[in-house]
């Protein structure tokens, strides 16, 4: 007898139930060749038609239902390949699964545990599948099933476990715009974001985030579901890890996502990211903030952010953090003051922060944010009218006369050229030379006297400072 035979049998009672369990320890084995051809043969379908026939009476059928259960276990000790071909041919199974947990759930300390804990493992193992919903049999009722078990009156855990199938098949790149436009997908995900138990929250949280990587998908999105992402935010740090992740989906590539997110509530998801840059627990995600802030900045959005509260202030510091870990931080942050350099200028209100922001970073020890500050000094020293604020600006020359003696060459020799720029302007003014002024900015600097241009080839490494030991009444406006 094979054993797709021994669970052909449809005698009800002790016939079938021995059959199931000569069957269960037959499969019992890891050899995956034998159960691809089992698989391929139709085993699955087999126990699901038993599985489907107890369904009337599952509390007095926990016996076979275990069989079965064990049974499926083991068959998917198939290749991948033979998994994924399953789901798509039987993977209505799960809703037989989910029943089977459900009816468990809610009879308690009556229910059949060992029969639950089996079923969950079966649906664990078919959520790790990712297929085409096209090539789903039946995907229509797999779905609507789901998302009834989601907005329904289910339990918490086949509501997380609906949720997490719907994820699961959510993460593969040709089901995100449909699943995103299936009726009421998006209503049952918007209230797993709020249920009150943190697993269907991450679930949640999980198929926005997937939603969010489909380009058809970020505008609606960003338009529709802003609300429920910063919800997600608060919660447990798999949500907030889904929810920022999401966050940065949306921010990318369109322009317009970029200033619907940057003006929703007010700057709140500026305000939220900047939260969880300055946090001191995962440094993973705060790499991500800072450069999902980097993101955001671009010309359409650059004069709002800039005029957010506290932000220069909180980038400036963040800019200057020490340690390996923290140096992408530092790095991301000072892009950001880079990218407001190169869109803010002097007519904006909110310019003299900036050039503060510049003036402060300019003291941090990242190379990396160093090379973007420098950046930041050469861009607004590009602009006659911001090139005026600079000079006029107490501290940017003697940020600038202590970075030409940094030991990176690409900081030091363009200090310098920004130095240079704003000394052709100093020296037009006062009708003196450029080499004049420079000379008189390095001898008042408390950095110590240096030839500029003999040293902006010569390789030194500068001793560090902090903005309170320099004179940063230092300035260009006594030359003009």
């Amino acid at each position: 007898m094979s054993h797709l035979d021994v669970t052909r049998s449809n005698d009800i009672g002790n016939g079938r139930l021995k059959k199931l369990a000569v069957a269960a320890k037959a499969f019992n084995h890891n050899d995956i060749r034998k159960h691809d051809s089992d698989v391929k043969q139709g085993a699955v379908a087999i126990v699901r038609s038993i599985l489907h026939s107890c369904s009337m009476s599952f509390s007095g059928r926990s016996k076979e239902i275990q069989h079965c259960l064990q049974i499926l276990l083991n068959l998917y000790r198939c290749s991948e390949e033979r998994l994924c071909a399953s789901f798509c041919t039987d993977g209505i199974i799960i809703l037989d699964l989910l029943e089977i947990i459900e009816i468990n759930y809610r009879l308690g300390k009556k229910g059949d545990i060992p029969t639950l804990v089996l079923a969950q493992h079966v649906v664990d193992k078919l959520s790790s599948v990712r297929v085409p919903l096209s090539m789903v049999n039946e995907q229509e009722q797999l779905l609507s099933s789901l998302i009834g078990n989601i907005t329904g009156c289910t339990g918490h855990l086949v509501m997380t476990m609906s949720m997490k199938i719907l994820a699961a098949i959510s993460e593969h790149s040709k089901n995100k715009q449909a699943m995103f436009n299936f009726p009421k997908l998006m209503n049952a995900v918007a209230l797993g974001a709020t249920y009150m138990f943190e697993s269907v929250r991450e679930e949640s949280a999980r198929i926005i985030m997937n939603l969010s990587v489909e380009p058809k998908n970020k505008n609606e999105l960003a338009r529709s579901s802003l609300g429920l992402v910063l919800a997600l935010t608060r919660g447990g740090q798999l949500s907030r890890v889904y929810a920022i992740q999401a966050l940065g989906h949306m921010s990318s590539q369109i322009p317009m996502n970029k200033v619907i997110v940057v003006n929703y509530g007010n700057g709140v998801v500026v305000t939220v990211l900047l939260q969880v840059a300055s946090s001191r627990t995962d440094t993973d995600l705060r790499v991500l903030a800072t450069r999902i802030l980097g993101n955001l900045t671009c010309q359409a959005t650059a004069v709002q952010i800039c005029h957010h509260p506290s932000l220069l202030v909180t980038l400036s510091s963040l800019a200057c953090l020490e340690g390996e870990k923290l140096d992408k931080v530092a790095s991301n942050s000072a892009l950001i003051v880079k990218k407001i350099a190169t869109y803010v200028r002097s007519s904006d209100t909110c310019h003299r922060h900036l050039l503060q922001a510049m003036v402060t970073i300019s003291y941090g020890k990242s190379t990396a944010a160093l090379v973007w500050t420098v950046k930041a000094f050469m861009e607004q020293a590009g602009f006659p009218e911001d090139r005026l604020s600079m000079i006029g600006h107490k501290g940017i020359l003697s940020a600038l006369t202590m970075l030409t003696n940094d030991e990176n060459d690409f900081v030091r020799d363009h200090s310098l050229d920004a130095l240079v720029k704003l000394a052709v302007d100093v020296s037009m003014a006062r009708n003196v030379t450029v080499d004049k002024v420079l000379r008189s900015v390095a001898s008042n600097s408390q950095q110590g006297g240096f030839g500029l241009q003999q040293n902006r080839n010569k390789r030194q490494s500068s001793p560090r400072y902090s903005p309170k030991s320099v004179a940063f009444d230092v300035d260009f406006a006594s030359y003009l």
